[in-house]
């Protein structure tokens, strides 16, 4: 993503409001995002013992950040997940995949899991925010009890990574795995080998058509 990033993802409680296109505020003052017209859905998924006080608004997030407010800037408080969803759906199955996603493939293991679903449209039919969808992931224990602030390794630790990765690939059609990415890890980006036999053919097929003037 293009820009400086680190008001909109310096706290917990900024990733949320930038996700959500909330107004609020964090220790570097007010926030808002309200002004953005690309929101096109977003919800809160909990694991199913949940306490009643986590589906207060932005809560979760505010007090994770008042529980690791005495750590180091660049440590980790939660994750912030950015998937692409197909272009050819509508918005009822992208609310579906990512609200299926957010819970069975996080939520389900502990995490509180904040998702929006971000895309807009032109008149014309052109798409100006390609949709996508946001997921912001508690990496460390956000109930009140003892632990509370601690890191949980198993909500994010190489294993999940993977596990977040595979599961949306499942979700996507065929045509997008294709295209799909290995996911960030220990400072290395690699990109998917992608297959552009089929493109090549076509263009052979077409330059065997052009005759000489």
């Amino acid at each position: 993503m293009s820009g400086d990033r680190r008001c909109t993802h310096a706290s917990a409680m900024a990733n949320y409001l930038y996700i959500t296109r909330g107004v609020g505020a964090d220790d570097r003052g007010q926030i808002d995002y309200s002004n953005r017209d690309d929101l096109v859905a977003h919800g809160l998924e909990l694991p199913a013992n949940h306490p009643c006080w986590a589906e207060e608004p932005g809560r979760i997030w505010r007090e994770l950040d008042e529980s690791t407010d005495h750590l180091a800037a660049d440590d980790v408080r939660a994750w912030h997940v950015v998937v692409t969803l197909p272009a050819n759906e509508g918005p009822d199955t992208w609310i579906a995949m990512t609200r299926d996603y957010a819970l069975r493939s996080i939520a389900a293991h502990g995490p509180a899991v904040a998702w929006s679903i971000h895309a807009k449209t032109h008149a014309g039919g052109q798409a100006t925010v390609p949709p996508h969808a946001h997921l912001i992931v508690t990496t460390r224990v956000w109930r009140h009890e003892a632990r509370r602030g601690q890191t949980v390794p198993g909500w994010c630790g190489p294993a999940a990574r993977a596990r977040l990765h595979a599961n949306w690939l499942a979700k996507l059609p065929q045509s997008m795995r294709a295209a799909a990415v290995s996911p960030y890890s220990a400072g290395q980006y690699v990109p998917a080998r992608l297959d552009f036999s089929a493109l090549g053919h076509l263009m052979a097929a077409q330059t065997s058509k052009i005759e000489p003037s």
